[in-house]
């Protein structure tokens, strides 16, 4: 602790930590003034200077969360000096960690946003550890909290009237701001303030392409990694006013301005009773969750729309889905999550907007001969969630004249069973394959090959392979490039859907 690491920023001075493989890390570092009291439900306020010297030595609060579709939560993680505690979770939570392989010099730097459905996840370990991933790439790693659930993402700009018009999107103008702080500070951390990537996965991909299209965040970023995420997942003002409403009911409250005084336990326990807690529901046209709104002002409009209008036609690209993203959640909610029949089943491919969900089931079954009806389930979501969508952002981003590339992750670290499920990437990543006991010669390869590829795009915005026409480059399989959708008739469906 006597070595402490103390730098002068424009907000104050910071004592941070030495790490033990060199480097620095500072944690729990304030970025916004707690979102609490009169703040709750508002956009989020520049944290104000301090005087003296803080400590950032302990990782901050989780963002108040309950769950994620009725799973309960793991609270244990380990504070910065490596001993296990308990975090608790808060709503004055509005803090990120830097984690630094040396304050002096001017290294390329990621900012992460980190996944959880909009509902849970942390910037802090375990759920987020920036240390390895900052020694192996040589860059400066930042990782920020923001609100998630209904503190983070309930609209109330048309329900409360002018003068709750800024709460929306209350998330994503956390992370906005967050930009800002590291655009204005991290040279003190010995960061490059013009090559920043901003990078996330599942929830936190979707919140980057949700940021292509925020004026709040124009400027603060120069290239972006979307692991398991794109730039679909927007909720229109009627369907988040319903769910607006149908909370303010079940919590009792007639007013917004009595939202401020629920207790956050009561937010909590109410939230998932409002949303969809079906998986393809909840994701597809029509369905309830927490996410980025199109309402005109924070989201003026449509990411993707944003994309081929050109507007980030000089933002680089990197994006990428795993193989088999929706097995996570088919082993997750076991019975619950098969379809009741084939009715059922045509009946959501419909909802994804297929005139002849028939044939599309007919062209699954072509794929995948073997599969029974909730394998084909999951081989669908994958692709109307997470992998269709991925491809269309890197076919949109190109045909802009800009550069986006492709990746496919095929690696099975937890096993065949899951094979390359959502998620499964992280262990790469930020170094989890010890922990789930997947250090094998060929896992530690696909770590190094991963990281080497998001250093070199962090670095120089080209992650050492073309840019995206039809091809992408796979982790975890011999063959380096693949046709990426498949050429068969599932994507020939695909490409022809109203």
């Amino acid at each position: 602790m006597t070595d402490a690491y103390t730098i002068k920023t424009s907000y104050g001075r910071l004592r941070g930590l030495p790490m033990s493989a060199g480097g620095a890390l500072f944690a729990g570092v304030p970025f916004a003034e707690p979102p609490v009291g009169p703040l709750r439900l508002r956009p989020p306020r520049p944290v104000r200077p301090w005087e003296g010297v803080r400590d950032a030595i302990r990782f901050p609060p989780k963002p108040a969360q309950a769950g994620f579709a009725g799973m309960a939560l793991d609270s244990a993680t380990f504070g910065a000096d490596g001993a296990a505690e308990e975090v608790p979770i808060s709503e004055d939570c509005l803090y990120l960690n830097v984690w630094t392989p040396d304050v002096a010099g001017s290294r390329p730097v990621i900012v992460w946003i980190y996944g959880g459905g909009y509902e849970m996840g942390s910037a802090s370990p375990p759920d987020t550890d920036g240390a390895a991933l900052a020694r192996r790439a040589d860059v400066v790693v930042v990782a920020l909290n923001y609100r998630v659930g209904a503190l983070g993402f309930l609209h109330l700009a048309d329900l409360g009237g002018p003068e709750w018009a800024g709460s929306t999107n209350l998330g994503l103008q956390d992370q906005a701001l967050a930009l800002h702080w590291v655009k204005d500070t991290i040279a003190a951390f010995g960061g490059d303030p013009d090559n920043i990537t901003v990078a996330g996965q599942s929830a936190g991909a979707f919140s980057v392409g949700a940021l292509l299209a925020m004026p709040a965040a124009a400027g603060t970023f120069g290239k972006a990694i979307l692991s398991s995420g794109s730039t679909s997942r927007i909720f229109s003002t009627e369907t988040v006013n319903d769910i607006a409403a149908d909370l303010m009911a079940k919590l009792g409250v007639s007013t917004v301005d009595a939202l401020v005084d629920v207790p956050t336990e009561r937010f909590l326990a109410v939230q998932p009773t409002v949303i969809d807690n079906n998986l393809g529901r909840r994701n597809l046209p029509g369905g309830r969750s927490w996410g980025a709104v199109l309402d005109g002002k924070v989201m003026p409009q449509r990411p993707q729309d944003a994309v081929i209008a050109r507007a980030v036609v000089d933002i680089p690209l990197l994006v990428s889905a795993n193989r088999d993203e929706m097995r996570l959640f088919q082993a997750m909610q076991g019975p619950a999550y098969a379809p009741a029949n084939e009715a059922a089943l045509l009946a959501e491919i419909s909802s994804a907007g297929f005139d002849r969900p028939a044939d599309v089931l007919a062209a699954y079954r072509k794929r995948a001969p073997q599969a029974d009806l909730t394998e084909l389930r999951t081989l669908f979501l994958s692709d109307a969630i997470y992998k269709v969508p991925v491809i269309q952002l890197a076919q949109a981003q190109v045909a802009a004249g800009g550069r986006a590339y492709a990746a496919l992750f095929v690696a099975e670290p937890f096993g065949p069973a899951l094979g390359a499920c959502h998620g499964a990437e992280l262990a790469y990543i930020f170094d989890g394959l010890a922990a789930i006991n997947a250090q094998t010669p060929e896992n530690l390869a696909v770590r190094d090959e991963m990281i080497a590829a998001w250093s070199r795009f962090a670095t120089t915005g080209n992650p050492g392979w073309p840019v995206y026409h039809g091809k992408a480059r796979q982790f975890g399989s011999t063959g380096e490039m693949v046709t990426e959708p498949p050429e068969d008739d599932v994507t020939a469906l695909w490409r022809t859907k109203p």
